[in-house]
């Protein structure tokens, strides 16, 4: 009966396999908002959601065991029940009382705790799902046990795939963040009710048979006895959790770089992050369900070797990725079509006129790419699962807990291995360094299986260690230097960059024909020095503008432009440039010493307040009122993470902050992001700089905005512009734009703004911008802003 029915089950987990990964890229996301974007804050969220997973496979485990296969499946329904009630009101947790605490969460620890609070219960009962699903399955023991649980798991990754694909594609851009919970939300309480069904007809089918031989039934069903199996254990399992515990850190250390470097190729955007999550579960899935039948198939007598075995290959094979990408592509026919990609911007600028040539391209670096760096060393870990399975699950009698323990081993080993290389290893040895350490650590693996798949045989044992050894030694040396990596996904060679790479970016420099520095931030290009006359006017022009600003705020320093253009006004007592990748300051600092006047300038000036951490969460913390200027620093509007920086809560929050009469100023990005700020701010003009493709910035108060063209002409002479620009014309470019501009009305007063179409605006919520391919831009006819009188 519980086979013929296995079917339901396998449906079941992947549906809650689905919610779950939807819940983790909406729930990542959100929490982002508050406890910002940077590694540090990622790795605290994925940390603590891994932890309560880890938790649940423990207590999972434990009530598997006690329960049997029926009342496994009972609990695994009730679980999924709450979790579906928790998760549909989830977001005012993530969202609503993220807000109100997160001021308060003032270290990486405190915001660990916090993180970890939120998360316990829903990840807690995420965790219970596999050894109480094993176990509701019939699994038994041994080779058995690997095959169904392999499965299992396969099958529950397999539906993370497609919800993480599903979620990062379509749903959260299309109906925002609130109506994908609950969509998350329905399929749990739908597979909740579904295994309560499961059960009654399961139940039904068992009372069916001719009740002469009730007697002689016992009340654990045949497919679970313990004495259907017997024993083979073979000697002590938690040895076994140990090393896979080390395996699962050396995993989650390898996801992060993978990670880091795709995001690099890709130039990435709001919809890469889900893409590529996606690729890793379904290569993880597929490995699994391999695995799987390889075990069945082989049915070997140490499938602790084949473990092994299998993890060493995904030290050898990650290398082996880097190195075909770094060493080999660059002497392909296709090396000059490499190489101008990755001197340009890819897709970070959105997929705008997708042709033949560009639908080539996309599928390359979307889908080629990633499968490269990632395919192979995914798929033999999740190859390894069921064979691991299978040395640990030797008596059916403990098959729930020790299923559990063995989740719960490597679950510790992620959160260890995400802490140890978000934290420490790319900040010390960088992201090549760091697959060296990793690949490294394998290599113990495959010494391990040499030396058991040979006991009896001495002379081959030491023949397989050489093997190994030199295998091992051969991949660390094919591994590129971080400048050679780096150097490749920026189309140049490792002289033409100047590189700095920490946990929260790889940053780097690249030196161009004219003379002139691109910075880049993994990858994607930012902006030039010398400066050009927008990124200094976007700064300058606002605190030209106030009557006395006494302290401002640069969110965003970029290549320095905005910044600098802040500081040009001698008012100023005080100026926090807070930017979230740290290696730009060095870079930058380099960079003035080697003969930039106007960055040696900036960082000279005593001023100046530096900080490293994302602004947004910066704000957060900061006193009412403290700020007469706050300046953006440009940011695309489908950048990832771009709807922190262009909702209306973030004009709220700026608000909030800026003293009366304070000034906000900020690219106009979209016709939604003015029609955005103009639901807050009460007074907004427009500026537009001719000299800089006719780009446009606004100013925002909450009073109205003097430009009292003699004041702005005595401010601009205090700043001593002629002194202050020395690129050639800039000076003069600056001078008119001053003497010049009129700035445009958008708003003038509440009283007047005309009202804003739900789907004209951008919300924490529903950040319609960012996820431009689900939202079109407005209509340029329907109103989204008012009209001064």
């Amino acid at each position: 009966m519980v086979r013929a029915r296995r079917p339901v089950l396998f449906a079941v987990f992947f549906a809650t396999g689905f919610a779950a990964l939807s819940l983790q890229v909406v729930w990542q996301r959100v929490i982002s908002l508050h406890a910002g974007v940077d590694l540090a804050s990622f790795t605290t969220v994925v940390a603590a959601f891994l932890a309560g997973l880890g938790v649940g496979s423990i207590i999972g485990g434990h009530l598997a065991d006690r329960f049997g296969a029926r009342g496994s499946a009972r609990v695994f329904a009730v679980a999924n029940l709450v979790l579906g009630a928790f998760s549909w009101v989830s977001l005012w947790f993530f969202y609503d009382l993220y807000r109100t605490v997160a001021p308060s969460l003032g270290s990486t620890a405190s915001t660990f705790a916090f993180n970890a609070m939120l998360l316990i219960v829903p990840t807690t009962l995420m965790g219970l799902s596999t050894p109480l699903v094993a176990k509701a399955a019939g699994a038994q023991a041994g080779t058995e046990a690997g095959v169904l649980v392999g499965r299992l798991y396969a099958v529950n990754t397999l539906g993370a795939a497609f919800g993480a694909a599903a979620t990062g594609w379509y749903l959260q851009g299309t109906f925002g963040f609130v109506s994908t919970v609950r969509l998350a939300a329905t399929l749990q309480l739908f597979a909740g009710l579904v295994t309560l069904v499961w059960l009654q007809k399961s139940s039904v089918a068992e009372a069916a048979p001719s009740t002469a031989s009730s007697s002689a039934t016992t009340s654990t069903p045949k497919s679970e006895s313990p004495k259907s199996v017997p024993s083979i254990d073979r000697g002590r399992a938690w040895p076994w959790f140990v090393v896979y515990g080390v395996t699962g850190a050396v995993a989650l250390g390898f996801e992060t770089v993978f990670f880091r470097v795709i995001d690099t190729i890709m130039r990435s955007n709001s919809y890469s992050f889900g893409h590529v999550l996606s690729l890793y579960l379904l290569l993880f899935a597929i490995g699994a369900a391999v695995g799987s039948r390889l075990l069945r198939w082989r049915s070997p007598d140490r499938p602790e070797v084949w473990f092994l075995a299998m993890q060493f290959g995904v030290g050898l094979a990650a290398v082996a990725g880097i190195a075909a990408l770094v060493r080999i592509a660059p002497r392909t026919p296709w090396a000059e079509a490499i190489r101008t990609y990755f001197e340009g911007e890819g897709f970070s600028v959105g997929f705008t006129q997708i042709d033949g040539a560009a639908q080539t391209q996309l599928f390359q670096v979307f889908v080629l790419a990633p499968l490269l760096v990632m395919a192979v060393p995914v798929v033999l870990m999740g190859a390894s699962y069921p064979f691991i399975m299978a040395v640990v699950a030797r008596r059916p009698e403990s098959l729930g807990r020790r299923t559990g323990a063995l989740l719960a081993a490597n679950i510790v080993g992620n959160v260890a291995g995400t802490l140890i290389t978000g934290f420490a290893l790319i900040d010390r040895f960088g992201t090549a360094g760091t697959y060296r350490i990793l690949a490294a650590l394998l290599g113990f693996a495959g010494l391990g299986a040499a030396w058991l798949a040979t006991p009896s045989l001495p002379r081959r044992r030491w023949v397989s260690i050489a093997v190994v050894l030199a295998l091992a030694g051969f991949g660390v040396r094919a591994m590129p230097s971080n400048q050679l990596l780096y150097a490749s996904l920026h189309g140049t060679e490792p002289a033409g960059i100047t590189l700095v790479e920490d946990r929260s970016c790889a940053t780097a420099l690249r030196h161009l024909p004219d003379g002139s520095s691109e910075l880049t931030v993994n990858g994607a290009a930012q902006n030039r020095y010398p400066f050009d006359d927008f990124h200094v006017l976007v700064g300058m022009a606002p605190a030209i503008a106030h009557p006395q600003p006494r302290r401002v705020m640069a969110l965003g320093f970029g290549i320095g432009a905005t910044p600098y253009g802040l500081a040009s006004d001698p008012r100023p007592e005080q100026i926090d440039s807070v930017e979230l990748c740290g290696g730009e300051l060095p870079l930058l600092r380099q960079l003035g010493e080697d003969g930039a006047p106007e960055l040696a300038r900036l960082f000279a000036d005593g001023r100046q307040q530096f900080e490293v951490g994302d602004g947004r969460d910066h704000l957060l913390r900061t006193p009412a009122g403290t700020y007469d200027v706050v300046v953006v620093d440009t940011l695309r509007s489908h950048a990832a993470f771009s709807g922190n920086l262009y909702s209306q809560e973030f004009y709220e929050l700026v608000r909030s902050r800026l003293a009366p009469g304070g000034i906000l100023a900020q690219w106009v990005a979209s016709p939604r992001v003015l029609a955005t700020v103009t639901r807050v701010f009460p007074y907004v003009v427009t500026l537009s700089v001719g000299t800089y493709f006719g780009s446009t910035f606004f100013l925002a108060s909450d009073r109205p905005i003097e430009w009292n063209r003699e004041a702005i002409r005595a401010r601009v002479a205090a700043s001593g512009v002629a002194d202050r620009f020395p690129v050639p014309g800039q000076p003069a470019n600056v001078q008119a734009f001053f003497d010049e501009a009129v700035p445009a009305c958008v708003v003038r007063g509440a009283a007047t703004v005309e009202p804003v179409a739900a789907d004209q605006t951008n919300t924490d919520l529903r950040p319609r911008d960012e996820y431009f391919l689900n939202n079109a831009p407005p209509s340029v006819d329907a109103g989204p802003v008012g009209r001064c009188p």
